[in-house]
C-alpha cells in the first residue's frame, strides 16, 4: 500500500522539451564578417542604366536606316525564308559588348557577370526566335502597313531601345498579321538593329 501510494505522489514526468535546431545560414550576408562589396554604381539599378558609362565611337553596321526600313527588311527575310538574313538584322556580339553592354546595371563590377555570360542568353534568344519566326511566317509576300510601339522608348547615352514592337503586316492572301515577337529595337544614331526577340 505504501508502494501504491508512493507512486502516486510522485510527479508525472514531463515530456523533454526538444533541443533548438541549429542556426542555418540561408544566405552568405548571414555570415560572421560579412562585408558587402563596394558597389559605387548601386543606383544605376534604380535608374535602369549606368549614368558615368563613357561615349563609345563603334558603329552598328548593317540593320536599316528607319523602324519601317527595318519592318520591311525583316519582311524580305520572311519572303526568302532566310534565317541568316534575319540574324543579320540583329545586334551582334561586338556590337552588344561594346555599345550596349556597358550602360546597363547588370554590366557594373559588383554583379560578377561578365558580357559574355550575358550575350549566350540574348544569342539564344535572336538565333531562337530568328528560326521561330522563318519557320512560322516564311514563304509569303508582306507589305508593311505599320510599326506599333507598346512599350516606352528608353534612352542612353550611344543608343536607345524601343520596347514592345508590333509589326503590322498585310501577306499576299490579303490577310493583315500582328507580329509581337521581337521585344526591342536598338537605335544609334539612325541606325536600327533588332536588340531581343521572344524566341
Amino acid at each position: 500500500m505504501l508502494v501504491a501510494g508512493a507512486a502516486l505522489a510522485a510527479p508525472a514526468t514531463q515530456p523533454a522539451t526538444p533541443a533548438p535546431e541549429p542556426h542555418h545560414l540561408v544566405s552568405v550576408k548571414d555570415s560572421p564578417g560579412y562585408v558587402p562589396l563596394a558597389d559605387p554604381d548601386s543606383m544605376a539599378e534604380k535608374l535602369g542604366r549606368r549614368p558615368d558609362a563613357k561615349i563609345v565611337n563603334v558603329p552598328f553596321t548593317g540593320g536599316a536606316r528607319s523602324m519601317d526600313a527595318l519592318a520591311r527588311a525583316i519582311c524580305g527575310a520572311f519572303h526568302a525564308e532566310s534565317v541568316d538574313s534575319m540574324l543579320a538584322l540583329c545586334v551582334s556580339s561586338a556590337e552588344f559588348r561594346e555599345i550596349l553592354w556597358p550602360e546597363f546595371p547588370q554590366s557594373r563590377p559588383a554583379t560578377g557577370v561578365r558580357w559574355d555570360d550575358a550575350w549566350q542568353i540574348l544569342w539564344g534568344r535572336l538565333n531562337g526566335g530568328s528560326v521561330a519566326s522563318v519557320r512560322e511566317y516564311g514563304g509569303h509576300v508582306y507589305t508593311l502597313v505599320r510599326v506599333e510601339r507598346t512599350a516606352a522608348t528608353v534612352d542612353y547615352k550611344n543608343f536607345k531601345l524601343h520596347n514592345g514592337v508590333t509589326l503590322v503586316l498585310k501577306d499576299d492572301e490579303g490577310e493583315v498579321k500582328r507580329l509581337s515577337w521581337i521585344r526591342s529595337v536598338a537605335e544609334r544614331k539612325g541606325r536600327f538593329k533588332i536588340y531581343s526577340m521572344s524566341d
